[in-house]
């Protein structure tokens, strides 16, 4: 176990049956509420089934980085006495994202290089993911349960290439380690984080309130059974 400030990091290297069930308990030690990440050195889909096996919708996790060397994951559990909905699951990850974004911000004023470049491919590995689960998941299931093409979906679609354009374009500074380079990209109107803001509130109002309102209990389960191991 290794530890960066307070954030708890287990690598697992090559993960096989052992370090799935080292993993799966350290999990269970761990505090609701609380988070660590894991490292390996291959895709780690078959720890996150054990881990739903085991404890259902009892966990978050998030990519970090996606090979092909290293991947990395960030695993959490709600809080004591909070059973999950599509909304708060999808609320917990945007709030992740933020919080990515702001430490992004603050290397950017250091020019603290290597820092900025992790938190960016951070950023855009889950920005991308939270994106594709409701183009892949949530989108096609509103549409089917409405009948009818959801013109608040396509509304939603096109605002996601609007994120992705601004997203690319700070992903350029991954290229770069001059600090003047940096800033300058950055003092740039581009701000992809303030409209994913604008645009998540919109989908508070729409997507995730009639989502709830069209499935029964067990609909909703399957939903964020798949929404819990989704990879992209």
């Amino acid at each position: 176990m290794e530890i960066k400030g307070e954030h708890q990091i287990l690598d697992l290297g090559q993960l096989g049956k052992h370090e799935c069930s080292h993993a799966i308990e350290f999990f269970q030690r761990l505090a609701p509420g609380g988070c660590f990440e894991i490292k390996a050195c291959c895709l780690l889909s078959q720890l996150f089934f054990d881990l739903q096996q085991r404890h259902g919708l009892g966990f978050y996790w998030w990519p970090l980085e996606r090979g092909p060397l290293v991947w990395r994951v960030k695993v959490g559990k709600p809080p004591q006495g909070l059973s999950p909905t599509i909304k708060s699951v999808m609320a917990a990850d945007r709030q992740r994202l933020n919080e990515l974004w702001r430490g992004f911000e603050f290397a950017v004023s250091f020019c603290q290089i290597d820092d900025l470049h992790q938190r960016l491919g951070e950023l855009w590995l889950g920005l991308r993911r939270y994106i594709d689960i409701e183009e892949a998941i949530l989108f096609p299931l509103l549409e089917a349960q409405t009948h009818r093409n959801y013109s608040a979906t396509e509304a939603m679609r096109s605002e996601h290439r609007e994120i992705e354009r601004a997203m690319e374009e700070l992903n350029k500074l991954r290229s770069t380690r001059d600090c003047a380079t940096i800033l300058e990209t950055f003092d740039q109107p581009i701000e992809p984080m303030t409209f994913f803001q604008s645009h998540c509130n919109k989908e508070d109002m729409t997507l995730y309130s009639v989502i709830e309102r069209v499935l029964d209990d067990a609909k909703k389960t399957e939903l964020l059974s798949l929404i819990q191991v989704f990879e992209i």
